[in-house]
């Protein structure tokens, strides 16, 4: 009798010692495919960050080509070397309203920055204290402006127009408006919805260049209203300062980090360079989504994988 009692102890003990080894072996097996989803999701994350950047540049640098053109355009290289001139004004007018359609709210500066023709609103407009005029660098920027008639903000390309003769002499200036809707629609293109993710574009101030769905009340959703100060914005920026060269960026490490987002959201946030404009794509997915893992999801992968 106590021979049996022994063995049935020592049978119980082993089926205990087994019972623990197997709950070890599911909960390491747990955790490391754990690790592998969200090691998974991370490297979807970069990959997203990255193909948006460079569609967000590519979009940009378009911009920054039809105003290169446009820049060059007889009519408007004549009437700023003659901004008094009426029937010249009235040509550049002209010709406007016919690149209307696809170049929106162009506008002509004298090269000390007075705005004396546009496509909408009064004229002339004292723009001389925008750093462009102020600076001797006239390259084409990218710019955030407050437009006093329309009372609201916009975003330009802005760039100089050069003399015919001397063409490294600057006769004055050109600007259009961007279709930050063209890069909001570029971020948005391939998301799933409901799925907790967001791929946004701000600038080198952490301000916001497309549309998101959580913020803003008006039909502009937080587009140059909203500045982003999460970590995963910061940690771009401070980069793009660090890496930036000449409106390019040298390769460094990228990482994939969990962090609270503007609305509040615990995430996991990717971010690639936007060398047109030294800002950041952000990518991001809510962390419950990553983290949403159950034991029955394994199992039934195993399960899935036997058959």
């Amino acid at each position: 009798m106590e021979k049996f009692i022994k063995k049935n102890k020592l049978a119980l003990g082993l089926c205990v010692i087994f019972g623990i080894l197997l709950v070890g072996l599911v909960f390491f097996g747990l955790n490391v495919q754990k690790r592998q989803v969200i090691d998974a999701h991370k490297e979807s994350l970069q990959i997203l960050a990255n193909e948006k950047a460079a569609e967000a540049n590519n979009f940009l640098e378009s911009q920054r080509e039809k105003l290169e053109i446009i820049g060059s355009v007889g009519v408007f290289k004549e009437v700023v070397k003659d901004p008094n001139n009426t029937a010249k004004i009235e040509t550049a007018k002209k010709r406007i309203n016919e690149l209307s359609p696809i170049i929106h709210r162009i506008a002509i500066f004298t090269k000390e920055g007075i705005m004396f023709i546009a496509e909408s609103g009064p004229t002339p407009i004292d723009y001389s204290t925008l750093p462009y005029f102020v600076s001797k660098d006239k390259k084409i920027i990218f710019m955030r402006y407050y437009d006093p008639f329309q009372k609201r903000d916009y975003y330009s390309v802005l760039g100089p127009i050069f003399d015919r003769i001397e063409k490294d002499k600057v006769i004055g200036a050109i600007a259009f408006d961007v279709e930050l809707d063209k890069i909001s629609s570029l971020m948005k293109e391939t998301l799933e919805k409901g799925k907790g993710n967001e791929v946004y574009l701000i600038d080198e101030t952490g301000l916001l260049l497309s549309g998101s769905e959580y913020i803003g009340k008006s039909n502009k959703r937080g587009v140059l209203i909203q500045e982003i100060e999460s970590d995963g914005a910061i940690e771009c920026l401070e980069h793009v300062k660090k890496y930036g060269n000449n409106e390019s960026v040298e390769e460094h490490i990228e990482e994939v980090i969990q962090y609270t987002n503007y609305m509040g959201d615990e995430v996991f946030g990717a971010h690639a360079y936007v060398p047109s404009i030294m800002g950041c794509v952000i990518a991001e997915e809510n962390a419950n989504e990553i983290f949403g893992f159950s034991i029955i999801d394994y199992i039934k992968k195993i399960i899935n994988n036997q058959k």
